[in-house]
């Protein structure tokens, strides 16, 4: 098999498999999830063998001609009584839709579960990604990812796992699970790559589509879905900007501005502004939203509305108080003129020895030390900074800010 087909098979994967999840729990008669699993990943063995010689005018229906066909006869050797027209499935693959995705995504969110476990059990089935992409977006250990698949599709299947009828009327707890979820399924999309790019764009779009389906829905926190929908676009909005035309990591204070994307800037204040007069009380992403709003409307970093921002930290952190919050909030602090109180909160969070490993906590204080001359101390919270996992492009901001004091130094 050539590379191109490889390829082709692999982004075929990627976009299809949970819709061809979907059209098999929804359009086929066949209940169980692991099931279902099993004829779309033969489907994709027999399209490695059936390829080789020629590709499919249309890949993508000839896929789903092929689940019709193993649906088909796996009903037939289980003896159903009804099992699905022989074109039924073909028709499918034009109906399915982001609601039967956000079937799924509600069924694989269960409380009894860590919040780790259902993202790596929704980036499998939802977003279709293979157990490889699940410990490279999540860094964790690719054996890690599939022994967690193992024990929940084993724990399913005592328990008689079947996805929702319908997505119904979800209950606020579960609404706001599935918000958590999203978010750090855009935030692993949203990841810097080696080339400068999003780590997984599709990700990204995916939690978009996703989000826009929820907001059809009359549930009662729509509220919130709209100020996280606000959110993962102001936060899009910038990503190309993230880096220079060197391919370098640029910090928010150097990013170029222009390069945001003002129509996207535009969609996302008319969703911040729909959730706030759907609620009478700020939620936590309306808070977090409300933040990147005034990021975005500042013309230079230096004219930031830094007491502003503060301000809704300490709304937040009441909400969620973790250090990553916490660390926002002093930031805010620290260039709004409160120094003392941004360096209160800084000394909290490095008693902590988990985020004491953190490198942007260690860069927090270089930048503080650097602000004040203090060369040494800033070259040596920078030296600990890169002591922290970092990715390439973090290394290399952190070593070009070395290189600067050195240079500053002699």
């Amino acid at each position: 098999m050539t590379a191109d087909i490889a390829n082709l098979l692999s982004e075929l994967h990627r976009s299809l498999f949970g819709k061809m999840v979907a059209v098999l729990m929804y359009h086929t008669g066949i209940e169980e999830l692991s099931v279902s699993e099993d004829i779309v990943q033969e489907a994709f063995a027999i399209a490695v063998d059936k390829w080789r010689d020629a590709v499919p005018e249309q890949p993508d229906a000839w896929l789903f001609a092929t689940i019709r066909n193993l649906a088909y006869n796996h009903l037939k050797k289980e003896k159903r009584k009804q099992y699905p027209a022989v074109d039924q499935i073909a028709a499918d693959q034009l109906l399915t839709s982001d609601r039967d995705l956000l079937r799924v995504l509600f069924s694989c969110l269960q409380p009894a579960y860590p919040p780790r476990v259902q993202l790596v059990v929704v980036l499998k089935y939802v977003c279709g990604l293979k157990t490889k992409h699940i410990a490279a977006l999540l860094a964790s250990g690719e054996d890690t990812i599939s022994k967690t698949l193992y024990r929940w599709r084993v724990e399913q299947s005592r328990s008689d796992f079947m996805v929702a009828e319908s997505v119904g009327n979800p209950d606020e707890q579960k609404i706001r699970m599935a918000l958590k979820v999203l978010y750090v399924m855009f935030t692993a999309g949203y990841q810097l790559s080696e080339k400068g790019t999003l780590t997984d764009e599709q990700l990204c779009e995916d939690t978009l589509s996703l989000l826009q389906e929820m907001m059809k829905m009359n549930i009662v926190a729509n509220g919130e879905v709209k100020a996280l929908y606000a959110l993962l676009l102001y936060n899009l909005a910038r990503a190309e900007s993230r880096t220079d035309q060197l391919d370098e990591l640029t910090a928010l204070a150097g990013q170029d501005r222009r390069r945001w994307n003002r129509e996207m800037i535009v969609v996302a204040n008319h969703y911040l502004l729909l959730s706030q007069k759907e609620s009478s009380v700020a939620s936590a992403w309306q808070l977090e939203a409300a933040i990147a709003y005034k990021h975005m409307h500042a013309g230079r970093f230096q004219e930031t509305d830094w007491q502003g921002i503060a301000s809704l930290y300490e709304k937040l952190v009441a909400f969620n108080s973790s250090p990553f919050t916490k660390i926002g909030q002093a930031a805010a602090l620290y260039f709004g003129g409160n120094e003392a109180a941004a360096i209160e909160i800084l000394s909290l969070l490095h008693a902590n020895r988990f985020f004491r490993n953190y490198h942007l906590l260690h860069c927090f204080w270089a930048k503080m030390h650097a602000d004040r001359n203090d060369t040494e101390h800033a070259l040596a919270s920078y030296k600990k900074a890169l002591s922290c996992p970092v990715n390439a492009f973090e290394r290399r901001f952190i070593e070009k800010e070395i290189g600067i004091l050195m240079r500053i130094k002699h």
